[in-house]
């Protein structure tokens, strides 16, 4: 056996079979004592040469061998009284079966994995919560003295453990767990069974009866089961391979559902705006979905929508069927007349599960957006030549005031220079390929969640653009760059162009163009006329989606999310050199279109589950402190939480805000001031539809026998084993037993009376 395996957990828990391994070694060095006062004894005596002693020595000599055997038995005793003390302590369980009943210990352990995710807070008509009974059992169990070892480890995703190391202090775990409370977490058994078998294996040099209690609802959430006809989800795989190690260890193993047979959901699983840029003074879309988790068709559901903790209209869902999510889509009647952050809220009728009947969401309004036009050809007035963002710049302000966007034009000599941090998007047109420095920023930029979009131009050098921005999953690039093709010559009807086929993609930027198309609405879109473009091929494993084709198939635009950012690469200018689409009236929508669905959205990070933790960004200048004071911001509930700003140098030194994950949905921010953050729980919960056991047994591949339906008691789960008692009680009986013991034969050794002959003896 090598060193690394000696100092294994597992066999130093073989080696030293306690539940406090480090108690008894401190009482083990405690045993020392005794040795050292023995010691110290016999150095405190000066030996001095006595002639009247002489007569006693020889009777010491005598009965010398005597006195030695007395001490060392004393000795040893007071040892051994100490080891028991130090045994007791630290609650010392044998290994075997043969030993235990001796000092009164179960050898039994139990882990019980309880699942207090939110769902759990489901309550039924005139009954308590599901949660509540579950709790019930257990500390009725506990309190009834079962014996042996306990563990309690969570069945949901909440950070703080519960009780995952084994004890036999029973009154405890029975007061830890009467005070527990329903989390709003998301349910996680997965973990929980894994944090069970990790225990099982350290105690399994220990414990004889191992067994395994899982509490829980039994909903379709539990196992990822959302059609009783499946074969079985992910979800259900992984706890039948977790499930088959713990049988593997010998451990036994119980479902105990403590579920409502009749439980039934209606729950709204999304809430989010139909494009990430939110315009002042324009009303936002939204669009939602709402969970049937009934057994019904539900009718008539009526879903209400607040801004800014202010009603703002509400819609009726005429028909769900049981088990769909129906997606929808709302205009808010009112726009947000301010810029900055706003809060949304939607709302269902109230039901027997409130915690996801409401969905929140934080978006940031501005009043336009900001974008950077890079020219790299800026054309001559006196030559009376366009710039070759000219085109797309009188698309992107087309009046002088009150425009969506808000372009600058500079020529690729300024970008160098030019701060990219307050725009939402840079667009490339017709520039040589960045250098090194030049590279590294825009990489930054995209990452950070900037929008960077590219056209092509006359000579443009693709070799060198693939290798400065990249094509692989280390680059930024949604397409290989390769060799220009010309129309000319080769066979191409309709004057040697092509046009373009919206149907080969159909993805949010074209489906307007297509359901305008289907309404007999001639768009101009399939018309447009392209003389030449640059071949573009998309690798497969970068995730770049192709967001517009040529009617030959080639790709005309892609698109590749990169960080928290986006790359649009096209396959032709933004002037009429190579095509004619910016003097179609399709460019000006599409450009639109396109714009919306790719700026990347900032409100992301503002918008989390239950259990996130906040990483946002803070309005201030790079290069700011790197820390700064904590800040206090106001939770649901009047909660407080501390907040401090930290500097992420991988996106240009932006000062963040960062917390701790927050447990709890609701609105966070300062104290005075608007929501900054919005929490909700995990939608993938809202399926609480009741699993029946003879459908878990199969998920999970157990008999049904161990399945066990709403018990009146956890006392009858497992066979009854004898000898109950706790080790420590007996080993420290039996310390002071040993020290009784050494107290008799000290005072037995140190009694002399004289002998028969005169002589002294002991």
């Amino acid at each position: 056996m090598n060193g690394t395996a000696l100092l294994s957990p597992l066999y130093l828990i073989g080696v030293f079979p306690f539940v406090t391994p480090w108690l008894f070694g401190a009482g083990a060095a405690a045993a020392a004592i005794p040795i050292v006062i023995h010691l110290f004894n016999r150095r405190r005596f000066r030996v001095v040469p006595w002639a009247a002693m002489e007569f006693l020595r020889v009777a010491h000599r005598r009965n010398f061998r005597r006195l030695k055997l007395e001490r060392w038995l004393l000795l040893l005793l007071r040892c051994l009284a100490i080891l028991l003390l130090a045994a007791a302590i630290a609650q010392f369980t044998p290994a075997g079966t043969a030993l235990a009943p001796l000092l009164g210990s179960s050898n039994r352990l139990t882990v019980v994995v309880w699942n207090d995710a939110y769902p759990m807070a489901y309550r039924p008509p005139g009954s308590p919560s599901v949660f509540i009974r579950s709790r019930r059992l257990l500390t009725n169990w506990l309190g009834s003295a079962p014996g042996g070892r306990v563990a309690i480890v969570r069945g949901s995703i909440y950070g703080r453990p519960l009780l995952d190391r084994p004890t036999r202090d029973l009154p405890l775990a029975e007061k830890l767990v009467h005070r527990r409370h329903v989390t709003q977490a998301a349910v996680d058994l997965k973990a929980g069974l894994q944090r069970a078998l990790k225990i099982l294996r350290s105690a399994r040099a220990r414990t004889a009866n191992r067994r395994i209690w899982v509490i829980t609802d039994c909903a379709a959430a539990d196992f990822g089961d959302g059609d009783a006809r499946s074969t079985g989800s992910p979800v259900a795989a992984s706890l039948r391979r977790i499930i088959s190690a713990i049988r593997g260890t010998g451990a036994k193993l119980r479902i105990v559902d403590v579920g409502d047979p009749h439980a039934a959901n209606m729950a709204l699983t999304s809430l989010q705006v139909t494009r990430p840029v939110v315009l002042v003074d324009k009303s936002p879309r939204l669009r939602y979905g709402v969970f049937n988790g009934t057994t019904s068709i539900q009718a008539d559901v009526r879903v209400r929508f607040f801004l800014d903790r202010t009603p703002a209209g509400e819609q009726t869902i005429r028909r769900i069927k049981p088990g769909q999510t129906r997606t929808m889509e709302f205009m808010l009647p009112q726009p947000m007349r301010s810029p900055g952050n706003h809060a949304l809220e939607a709302r269902l009728g109230a039901d027997s599960l409130p915690l996801d009947n409401v969905r929140r969401l934080v978006v940031h309004a501005v009043r336009r957006v900001k974008l950077l036009l890079v020219d790299g050809e800026p054309g001559d007035p006196l030559q009376h030549t366009l710039a070759s963002t000219a085109w797309l710049r009188a698309a992107l302000s087309p009046r002088r005031r009150h425009n969506a966007f808000q372009p600058t034009s500079i020529d690729s000599l300024q970008l160098v220079d030019e701060p990219l941090r307050p725009y939402r998007g840079v667009i490339l047109s017709d520039i040589a390929a960045p250098g090194g420095r030049l590279a590294a920023r825009l990489r930054r930029y995209v990452q950070a969640g900037g929008l960077l979009m590219i056209f092509p131009g006359p000579g443009w050098e693709a070799t060198r653009w693939n290798q400065a921005l990249g094509v692989d999953r280390k680059g930024i690039l949604p397409a290989d760059m390769g060799a220009l093709i010309h129309l000319s010559g080769q066979g191409q009807t309709g004057g040697a162009t092509v046009g373009f086929d919206p149907h080969r993609s159909v993805n949010p930027v074209t489906a307007p163009f297509l359901a305008a198309e289907q309404s007999g609405i001639h768009t101009g879109l399939a018309g447009v006329a392209t003389r030449q473009y640059l071949a573009l091929r998309v690798p497969a494993n970068v995730g770049a989606h192709v967001i517009l084709r040529f009617s030959s198939g080639a790709p005309a635009v892609v698109r590749r999310p990169v960080g928290r950012g986006t790359v649009v690469l096209w396959a032709t200018t933004c002037d009429i050199r190579w095509t004619d689409f910016p003097a179609e009236p399709s460019w000006l929508p599409f450009m639109y279109e396109l714009l919306y669905h790719s700026v990347p959205n900032r409100d992301t990070g503002r918008n989390l589950l239950v259990a996130d933790a906040p990483n946002i960004s803070r309005p201030g200048a790079p290069g700011s402190m790197a820390t700064g004071p904590a800040e206090e911001w106001r939770g649901p509930d009047g909660m407080m939480i501390h907040v401090s700003s930290t500097q992420d140098l991988r996106t240009n030194g932006r000062v963040r805000l960062v917390s701790p994950p927050l447990w709890r949905a609701g609105f966070y921010g300062p104290v005075h001031g608007a929501p900054l953050i919005a929490v909700n729980v995990d939608p993938h919960d809202a399926d609480i539809r009741h699993v029946p056991p003879a459908r878990v047994a199969a998920l999970l591949g157990l008999p049904v026998r161990d399945i066990r339906e709403q018990p009146v008691s956890l006392a009858g789960m497992m066979p009854h084993q004898a000898a109950s008692g706790a080790a420590g009680e007996h080993l420290l009986w039996l310390a002071l037993l040993v020290l009784a013991a050494e107290a008799l034969l000290a005072r037995a050794f140190s009694h002399y009376r004289p002998a028969s002959n005169g002589a002294p003896r002991g």
